[in-house]
This record gives structure tokens, C-alpha cells and sequence, in this order.
């Protein structure tokens, strides 16, 4: 099954960039999720990164350019994971939570696109 793993950071929370020990473990997961096929895809949040909003209601589209200030969260980053269950998805979830510290990881199960 796949999994969307969206993470979520409070920005008042938020401690700085990590530091170069903190890069290199998670590179380490990272790597080792690749290399064992768990890990399909990955990206963090970049600081100039195009933040907004399209929506539509009652036909008409609108889009919000950003960034939200009014938000509590913000995305952090996304991985997609390959798991065997939801018990499979959460245990490697905590391991990612247990590198990163502080953070909200919203899980997904996504389906192949036809």
C-alpha cells in the first residue's frame, strides 16, 4: 500500500534549520528507506518556496497567494512510502518523528494513477 505522509511544523515552534548532525541522520534514514524500496519519493519545504491556494465554488475560481500568516501549521515536507499496513506506516513514522522532534505527520494511503 502506498502512503502520503505530509508533515506538518507549527512555525513559532520551530527551532532553525538543522544542524549538520541532524542532516546527516536523517540522510542516513533516508538512504536506508530508499535502498530497502519504503521510500518512493521525498521533499521538504524550501523558504521561497510558491505557497497557494486554488479554489473553486459555485464555478468560479479563486486563488490566495501566500504565505498564510494565519495558519497554525505549515507543510514541512511529504514522503511516499511503500508499507506493508497501517501499523507498518505508523512504526516508521515514529522513527522519522523520533529524528525530527517536534511535528505532525497526516497519513494518506494514495492509489496508482490509471
Amino acid at each position: 500500500m502506498k502512503i502520503l505522509s505530509v508533515m506538518t511544523v507549527t512555525p513559532s515552534a520551530a527551532s532553525g534549520p538543522p544542524t549538520q548532525e541532524e542532516m546527516e541522520k536523517i540522510g542516513a534514514l533516508i538512504a536506508e528507506w530508499r535502498g530497502n524500496g519504503v521510500l518512493l519519493d521525498t521533499g521538504g519545504r524550501m523558504p521561497d518556496m510558491l505557497e497557494l491556494t486554488v479554489a473553486r465554488k459555485n464555478g468560479k475560481t479563486t486563488v490566495t497567494d501566500g504565505p498564510f500568516t494565519e495558519a497554525k501549521e505549515v507543510v514541512g515536507g511529504y514522503a511516499l512510502l511503500e508499507v506493508k499496513d497501517r501499523d507498518d506506516a505508523i512504526a516508521l513514522t515514529n522513527r522519522f518523528l523520533d529524528l525530527i522532534g517536534n511535528g505532525t505527520c497526516h497519513l494518506h494511503e494514495v492509489g496508482d494513477s490509471p
